[in-house]
């Protein structure tokens, strides 16, 4: 069984060497990369963990954390229109991993302890459930990528029927 702090906090180590690996290459298929670890991954909380955050723990802090996973993406989709290795690019790339490393710093300090502190007997059913719900999106998102949509795009699709009547 997988504790969803574990699950997602190795998303975070390895989005953070990404990060890394862009910065000291420059390399747009490691942008490339970023931008589908993070897409599935913020798609996956948002999924799974925001809501029973919100519900349980501390619904302020769920909007908080909605809304930086809000500017990730949104810096996504401004990067995914520009010109790869372009001065804008690798500025907006910095950008990116400044948001994306506040708000890791604080999940894995505030939003996971507060969780495994009110709910403590969800993390490993919660973690399990992420394991599997990463490997459906991640295959959707590389095979809408194979087509030639942007992980952005991907991301912005709705995860479940609207309600009836819609």
């Amino acid at each position: 069984m997988a504790d969803f702090v574990t699950v997602l906090t190795e998303d975070h180590r390895r989005v953070e060497q990404l990060f890394n690996q862009f910065d000291e290459t420059g390399d747009t298929g490691v942008a490339r990369q970023i931008f589908l670890e993070l897409s599935v991954h913020s798609m996956v909380e948002e999924e799974l963990l925001y809501g029973l955050y919100s519900a349980k723990v501390d619904n302020a802090g769920a909007a908080e954390a909605r809304a930086e996973h809000q500017e990730a993406k949104d810096l996504i989709v401004a990067l995914e229109g520009m010109e790869p290795g372009s001065d804008e690019f690798v500025s907006t790339m910095g950008q990116l991993k400044a948001s994306v490393m506040h708000h890791v710093e604080e999940e894995e300090n505030e939003i996971f302890p507060k969780i495994l502190d009110k709910i403590p007997d969800t993390a490993s059913i919660l973690g399990d459930d992420i394991v599997a719900r990463k490997a459906v999106v991640e295959d959707q998102m590389r095979a809408d990528r194979s087509v030639g949509m942007a992980p952005s795009t991907t991301s912005q699709k709705p995860t479940a029927s609207p309600e009836p009547g819609w």
